[in-house]
C-alpha cells in the first residue's frame, strides 16, 4: 500500500503515530538509480500528507503536547504546514487554530485550508501576506495552553536547548541507516534545510561508501544556519567524511521558491511540483545523474491528493 504504516487510522485507539518514527523508509532502484522514498512515511496512505516533514512534526507534537489543548501556527494558504498541523494536531485531540492571509469566504477554495478545516482546523485572518505579519498574529494568539508548530516545522536552535534540537533531528537522521552500499552519491534537496539536517547528522556517523553529497538549493541558501546548527549537534560541516557540493536553483534565478514544476516523473514516480520536481528537471537538462547503480535521490515527500485524506474527516466543510 506504498507507506510504512501497518495501519491507516486518526484514531489513537487504533494506532500510534508516534510508534513509526524508527520505522526506515525504503530505497528503490528504477533503472539504475536509487531512490529514497521518504514519501511512504504516510500516516493516512500513500499520496495523504507526508514525508520528513511529517514525521518530524508527529516527533514535536509528541513531545511537546502535555498541558496543551490547541496548536496555533502560520502559514501561507499554499503551505502543506497548515494541513499537516490539523492532521497531527487531531490525531492527539488538538484542535488547530491557523493564521492564514485570506478572505473568510475564499479561504477554503485553497487546498491545504480545506483540509485542514476538515480536521477541525479554525482561521484567523492576517492583514498582510508576508511570514512577519503572520508570524506576530501566532504570537498574539499563543497561550499557555497552545502549542506553537513554527514556520517550517522546526525548533529554533537559538531557543531550544540543543539537545532538543538532536533529538528533533535523529528521527530523520536514523533513515541514513539503509543507504545502499553500493551508493557513491547522493543527490538531496535544500529548502528549509530541516531534512537536510536530518540527512548530514546520519550521514555524519555513518556515510558508508558514499563519496559525495549534492544539493541544490530551492531556496534562499541556508548553509550559515546549517553550520550553526550542526555544530550545536556536534558536527563540523567543513569536516564531512564526503565531498559536499552545492548548487543553488533559487539564487541563479532558475527556479523560485514557489515555482511548481508540474509533470517531472522517472518511470512511476511523480515528483513534488514544488521541491523534487524543479531539481529532478535541471538535472535532467544538465545530464548530471547517471544511472549506473551507484547514484541516489533523496525523495523528501510526494504532493499530497486531497482525496486521500478525506474518508478520515473527523469535521464537516
Amino acid at each position: 500500500m506504498n507507506s510504512v504504516f501497518p495501519q491507516l487510522s486518526i484514531d489513537r485507539n487504533q494506532v500510534r503515530w508516534e510508534h513509526e518514527l524508527g520505522t526506515l523508509t525504503p530505497w528503490e532502484c528504477h533503472r539504475g538509480l536509487w531512490f529514497k522514498r521518504e514519501d511512504y512515511f504516510a500516516p493516512l496512505g500513500y499520496s495523504g500528507p507526508n514525508g520528513s516533514k511529517m514525521r518530524q512534526l508527529i516527533w514535536y507534537v509528541n513531545r511537546y503536547r502535555k498541558g496543551k489543548n490547541h496548536i496555533v501556527t502560520g502559514a501561507s494558504i499554499q503551505s502543506p504546514q497548515l494541513s499537516m498541523s490539523a492532521i497531527v494536531g487531531a490525531h492527539y485531540g488538538l484542535l488547530s487554530r491557523q493564521v492564514v492571509y485570506s478572505k473568510p469566504e475564499t479561504v477554503l477554495r485553497h487546498t491545504n485550508p480545506k483540509v485542514a478545516a476538515g480536521f477541525g482546523a479554525t482561521f484567523e485572518y492576517a492583514n498582510g501576506p508576508y511570514n512577519p505579519i503572520l508570524q506576530r498574529k501566532v504570537a498574539d494568539l499563543t497561550k499557555p495552553t497552545s502549542l506553537v508548530v513554527e514556520y517550517g516545522i522546526t525548533l529554533p536552535h537559538d531557543r531550544y536547548p540543543a539537545d532538543d534540537v538532536r533529538k528533533f533531528h535523529e528521527v530523520g537522521a536514523n533513515q541514513v541507516s539503509n543507504l545502499p552500499e553500493d551508493l557513491t552519491k547522493l543527490v538531496a534537496p535544500a529548502g528549509s534545510c530541516n531534512s537536510l539536517c536530518s540527512i548530514l547528522l546520519g550521514l555524519s556517523r555513518n556515510s558508508k561508501n558514499l563519496e559525495t553529497l549534492f544539493t541544490l538549493g530551492i531556496g534562499p541558501d541556508k548553509r550559515s544556519w546549517m553550520r550553526e546548527r550542526m555544530a550545536l549537534m556536534g558536527v563540523d560541516i567543513e569536516r564531512l567524511p564526503f565531498k559536499w557540493r552545492h548548487h543553488s536553483l533559487h539564487d541563479t534565478g532558475y527556479a523560485k521558491y514557489s515555482d511548481a514544476f508540474k509533470g517531472e516523473t522517472y518511470g512511476s514516480i511523480t515528483f513534488h511540483p514544488t521541491y523534487e520536481a524543479k531539481m529532478w528537471r535541471w538535472l535532467r537538462e544538465n545530464q548530471t545523474l547517471e544511472p549506473d547503480g551507484k547514484t541516489g535521490f533523496w525523495i523528501v515527500g510526494s504532493a499530497p491528493d486531497p482525496k486521500v485524506v478525506e474518508p478520515f474527516y473527523t469535521h464537516k466543510v
